[in-house]
């Protein structure tokens, strides 16, 4: 479109805003404006000059494309490939933390001694750190499949060693002894869903995400027995999904002691009688185990973390995460003799070396008897 115009000095000239279309690369339109020419027709021919440059050559918006735009395109991408609660996860790493270390800085700057100063602060600050380089690292070699650049810079980068563990590896489950102590506080505060809860928790090894998903269908209080079937993550806006199991061995069935099919029992008659009060249709074959009595909504994502951190704090006990719970069930179930297979079964782990490298090593009370034990093998 060619337009007249008025100068500053008042003499006339004509410029020009013309529609190239859309740039295949960002998905946004582009237009381009220029002005100064002294005629309309000296205007009409660079238009068409224009116009026919980017039919043949495509746009360079490549020389000027932003962190920020790739990683919208690599998400587009990412996306189609896996749950939502997943793509959640890295939606949330991408427009917080790269966008503050990469966003607007443009894909042909960011130099690979960048991005060794961008993953040795991650590494002083976050415990997977690794996984803050992979999904970076997945972007820009996004960029190098789009043409945008040529190598990727987190190629040469140089990963820093792991953080020592060993220190707080006390901290991740319970022992024996410890468990027990924290049962008993639980049942000091006089909250049966939080005692069925937590003894749930240590008793199956079940993720905290399905157990928020267990509904009363799953239990089978004859064969005492408990079908894990789904899962409750969270997606966009931290809404509420309710997923398969996290892989094909986590959906599994799994044998329940007699006492705490007891506490089952007692809590369902107690959530009966709390529903019932508060307006709710009961014996629904879909009714969640653990909800939200006033609402019979499922839990939120923290509440059973803030209840723990809640009791922890006003008995001074030792607090490991929820998932801690997961690591406590292992330890006991080596402590009974359970073999490395029979655990993995139990917990439902795909790889045989999920279990071996984060559950195998034994409790304290173990390690303190192993002495003895090798002494009355020996005999002598």
């Amino acid at each position: 479109m060619i337009k007249k115009y008025t100068k500053k000095d008042g003499t006339t000239a004509y410029m020009f805003v013309a529609y190239l279309g859309v740039d295949p690369l960002t998905g946004k339109q582009k237009r381009a404006k220029k002005q100064g020419f002294k005629t309309k027709r000296e205007a009409s021919i660079a238009e068409a000059k224009l116009q026919a440059e980017v039919q043949a050559n495509g746009f360079n918006s490549h020389l000027n494309i932003t962190f920020d735009e790739v990683a919208d395109l690599w998400l587009e991408q990412y996306k189609l490939d896996v749950r939502e609660s997943s793509y959640n996860v890295v939606y949330h790493m991408v427009k917080n933390e790269y966008s503050k270390k990469f966003g607007k800085m443009k894909v042909r700057s960011i130099t690979s001694i960048y991005c060794q100063k961008i993953l040795n602060e991650w590494h002083s600050k976050y415990a997977t750190f690794r996984k803050y380089k992979t999904y970076a690292k997945q972007i820009l070699a996004y960029a190098v499949q789009l043409g945008v650049i040529n190598v990727n810079p987190f190629e040469n980068v140089r990963t820093p060693r792991t953080k020592d563990t060993a220190q707080t590896e006390e901290l991740l489950y319970y022992t024996t002894d410890e468990l027990q102590q924290f049962l008993q506080y639980v049942e000091q505060e006089d909250d049966l869903m939080y005692s069925v809860i937590f003894r749930l928790l240590a008793f199956t090894g079940m993720r905290k995400g399905e157990l928020m998903a267990l509904t009363w269908r799953d239990i089978d209080f004859k064969t005492k027995q408990l079908e894990i079937n789904k899962t409750i993550a969270y997606g966009r806006h931290n809404k509420q999904i309710v997923n398969p199991p996290k892989t094909k061995n986590s959906n599994r069935t799994i044998s329940i002691d007699e006492k705490t099919i007891n506490y089952l029992q007692r809590w369902k008659l107690h959530q009966q009688r709390e529903l019932f009060s508060h307006g709710h249709k009961l014996n629904q074959s879909n009714q969640l185990v653990f909800s939200n009595v006033i609402t019979n909504q499922a839990l939120s994502n923290m509440t059973i973390t803030k209840r723990m951190n809640g009791i922890c704090e006003k008995y001074n006990f030792k607090r490991i995460r929820i998932h801690g719970f997961r690591h406590t069930h292992c330890s006991l179930l080596f402590e009974a003799g359970l073999s490395v297979k029979e655990v993995q079964a139990r917990l439902g782990h795909s790889d045989i070396k999920t279990t071996l490298d984060i559950y195998t090593h034994v409790t304290e009370k173990q390690r303190e008897e192993s002495a003895e034990k090798f002494a009355k093998y020996v005999n002598f």
